[in-house]
């Protein structure tokens, strides 16, 4: 019996025993369904019966012999267009046709196990294996061929993108960057292959290691922000994202990242935040972020059995020096008077300005209220100390009310109202002085 008739009248105890065979070496997520599996091996098998049961020219016999097809698209090359799209590895793409040639093989060499090798058989057999020789070159020249479309598409579309894309190894070594990525380590693309954040000398390059291991043991996405240093002392931020990509067992096979610059953003951010936090003519905390820091310094001092301070100033004879000496040296008095201010505390403590010529000051980590009253004398001293302003010598004072936590109040407000009454009881008393407020009295000194 010639082969091509064997194989039309076995086909389907062929693709049967095919089809357990070639389903034990696909992955479990291939996505083709039995009927369409067994359908196209059928086709194939109809097709190499057909080709058999027809004479063959010498010239055709050396063009299977080299793998050679005047056609440009055959069952075959799109067979390895669409185990590509289906996310088959090309030895799995390639094992359907192993699969196939196994199965005729066997199922003919029990055919004519009692027959002699005749010069028909063998002929047969050796087109047979050209004709499958021939499908697996050209599903695997396609396969591979649209893979290198793919990736050169992918490389374009990601090359085009001002965002940083790259591609890391279980190792945590490039295999692959998009030109953002290489303009980012001032290296070709080609040459950060192989490398590590180390390697490139990346400040938190040990921190990402650990990011990347973190995401391979999760097999979760990682999103962070980090700071990067540039050429001429500046300083760039990124956000960036760290994502598994899973071969077909589920297992994470390469972690892929990606970075944008947000330096502008931030800058924006921290524009905004200034601007609601800070006193545009001092830069001095404004009064939201000064109830901010006290209500905070007050939860530490109950924390660790401290003390905290705080000072409500008012300036003496502000209003009349603004009127005399205009509005400009006015401006220029309240930023001097925030300057002797910060000269007069810690770097720890905090003074703001909460509006009009009223500043406060807020002092931690007191073990004793009288280093308040020290601090108070001191900046009465101060700020008593005449002003030279455009060819002008500007006097004023201070008023300061003066309330210590957790012996006055324990509560912001309470130390704000506590503050406030002794402020005024200075102011009524003359000024120049500060007023201790206690839950008992208010006492002025000056």
């Amino acid at each position: 019996m010639r082969l091509s008739k064997f194989i039309l009248d076995n086909l389907e105890t062929i693709l049967q025993e095919w089809e357990d065979f070639a389903c034990s070496l696909l992955p479990a997520d291939h996505g083709l369904d039995q009927v369409a599996l067994r359908d196209h091996a059928k086709k194939m098998l109809k097709d190499i019966a057909k080709d058999l049961a027809q004479p063959e020219t010498k010239e055709q016999e050396v063009a299977k012999s080299t793998g050679q097809n005047d056609s440009e698209d055959t069952a075959a090359t799109d067979h390895g267009r669409e185990r590509l799209a289906l996310g088959f590895s090309l030895d799995a793409a390639l094992a359907e046709y192993r699969a196939l040639r196994a199965s005729v093989t066997r199922s003919w060499q029990t055919e004519i196990i009692d027959q002699p090798l005749t010069a028909i058989v063998m002929a047969d057999l050796i087109r047979f294996n050209e004709a499958i020789d021939q499908l697996i070159n050209e599903s695997s020249t396609s396969y591979s061929a649209e893979k290198e479309l793919q990736k050169r598409a992918f490389d374009a579309i990601l090359s085009s993108l001002p965002n940083i894309s790259f591609i890391v190894t279980l190792e945590g070594r490039f295999s692959y960057a998009n030109r953002a990525a290489a303009e980012f380590f001032v290296l070709p693309a080609d040459q950060l292959v192989g490398k590590n954040f180390v390697d490139l000398g990346l400040a938190n390059a040990t921190e990402l290691q650990q990011q990347i291991d973190a995401v391979i043991r999760s097999k979760k996405q990682f999103s962070g922000e980090m700071p990067h240093a540039v050429p001429g002392g500046q300083t760039e931020h990124y956000d960036y994202c760290l994502v598994p990509s899973f071969d077909a067992k589920g297992m994470v096979d390469a972690v892929a990242g990606t970075a944008h610059n947000i330096t502008e953003r931030k800058r924006r951010e921290d524009q905004n935040w200034n601007q609601a936090n800070y006193d545009s003519l001092t830069g001095l905390p404004n009064r939201q972020l000064f109830i901010d820091r006290m209500e905070q310094e007050i939860k530490h001092a109950e924390r660790v059995g401290t003390g905290t301070a705080l000072l409500f100033i008012d300036l003496d004879h502000f209003k009349a020096a603004n009127d005399q000496f205009g509005h400009e040296t006015g401006d220029i008095l309240l930023r001097l008077v925030a300057d002797r201010l910060r000269a007069c505390i810690r770097e720890s403590d905090t003074v703001a300005r909460l509006g009009g010529d009223e500043f406060t000051v807020v002092m931690q980590n007191l073990s004793d209220p009288q280093q308040a009253e020290l601090v108070a004398g001191k900046i009465l001293t101060e700020l008593a100390s005449p002003f030279q302003i455009l060819n002008n010598t500007v006097r004023i004072s201070a008023s300061i009310g003066l309330t210590v936590a957790p012996q006055d109040a324990r509560g912001s407000a309470d130390l704000i109202r506590n503050a406030d009454k002794a402020m005024y009881a200075a102011k009524t008393a003359g000024g120049n002085q500060y007023s201790f407020s206690s839950q008992a009295n208010i006492a002025a000194r000056g």
